[in-house]
């Protein structure tokens, strides 16, 4: 079984405080205080630039204490609230902001990234959507709702966002690495690898899309390419387990069954509690007949999966092989009372390991 890893990248940042060049406040003019030397707001944007989140906050509760109607401050604060972890009230916040100042395209990203935080996905997709039509330039918006299209498996309409998103800024690797995924899960392969190709070309220490490409490469039947992407993935990250276990895949696939047991160990040795690599390993073993380590990584499988019937059946077929009678029809047995459906789809198989037993003891 394939381990596939088909993360989007999101854009999920909220907007900064606006600082001291209104980049989020839209150049709105600052209120006057009157008898004050200094702005609360301008001293709350400080604040909140320099790291004092919490004392930010306090000066925007003044700012919204004097002018209630300030969108900017509601804004800003929501920004704060967020940085805070605080989503419920940064939510509020931004709520507040949009009644104020409807045409805010930033207030209802933030809002958008803010439901995202809460797991809310449909309450943030409709916020990206209205963040879009009020400002459908901005790639942000279209990479964060197309990752909860992704999500929920709508991955014709996230392409759809992703490549919106590349439109906006073609230079930006994250965008193609994002739809390269959406190709893939609609099984798009060549158009995947074309998209991870132009991440790649534009991020060459992106890991997620050489991983990607691998599998990609491996889905296509071209493993000696997966076995390249997935040699760069851990070049740039030695402890990827994943990497390690397809690429033994990949040279299981190649008939390199010795260079496969290699990477299927390193991957126990990273992830000793993944059962899919000892499973593979016993499967290499047993592919060059070195029984007794393909009943042990077996046996190893089945006390972490006790209910996993496969791996049942494949310790029985060895201990066919080494004539062990008995602990093999025991296995066989466990494994169709786990599994009933199995008896008619194995028993073939198993019969061609005893007659193949037979052969070999004469």
């Amino acid at each position: 079984m394939i381990i596939r890893i088909l993360r989007v990248l999101r854009g999920e940042k909220s907007a900064a405080p606006a600082g001291l060049l209104c980049a989020l406040l839209f150049c709105a003019s600052a209120p006057v205080w009157p008898g004050q030397a200094d702005d609360p707001l301008k001293t709350a944007l400080e604040l909140h630039d320099s790291g004092k989140v919490k004392e930010a906050i306090q000066e925007y509760d003044k700012v919204i204490k004097a002018q209630p109607k300030l969108a900017e401050a509601y804004f800003n604060r929501g920004n704060a609230y967020y940085d805070l972890g605080q989503h419920q009230q940064a939510i509020k916040d931004f709520g507040q902001a949009i009644r104020l100042n409807p045409k805010d395209a930033e207030a209802y990203y933030n809002r958008g990234n803010a439901y995202r935080r809460l797991k809310q996905d449909p309450a943030a997709l409709n916020d990206y959507s209205a963040a879009i039509k009020l400002n459908p330039d901005d790639a942000r918006s279209y990479t964060n709702r197309g990752s909860i299209l992704f999500d929920a498996r709508r991955y014709d309409a996230a392409a759809k966002d992703f490549s919106e998103a590349i439109r906006i800024e073609p230079k930006d690797a994250q965008n193609y690495y994002n739809r390269a995924n959406s190709y893939l899960a609609l099984d798009k392969k060549q158009d995947a690898i074309a998209d991870y190709d132009a991440a790649l070309s534009r991020d060459p220490t992106l890991a997620e899309a050489y991983y990607n490409r691998g599998i990609a490469y491996t889905d296509s039947g071209n493993y000696d390419s997966a076995i390249r992407d997935f040699d760069e993935v851990i070049r740039l990250n030695p402890k990827s387990a994943e990497a390690f276990y397809n690429r033994g895949l990949a040279k299981m696939k190649s008939s390199k069954y010795e260079e496969a047991i290699e990477d299927y160990s390193e991957a126990m040795r990273i992830n000793p509690k993944d059962p899919e690599a000892p499973f593979n390993r016993g499967l290499a073993h047993l592919r060059i007949d070195k029984y007794d380590y393909a009943a042990r990584d077996f046996s190893e499988v089945i006390t972490m999966q006790p209910k996993n019937a496969d791996a049942y059946v494949y310790r029985g077929i060895i201990r066919t092989y080494q004539n062990k009678e008995k602990e093999a029809d025991a296995d066989f047995q466990k494994a169709f009372q786990l599994n009933p459906a199995l008896k008619k789809k194995l028993q073939p198989i198993i019969d061609e390991a005893k007659a193949k037993a037979k052969a070999q003891a004469k």
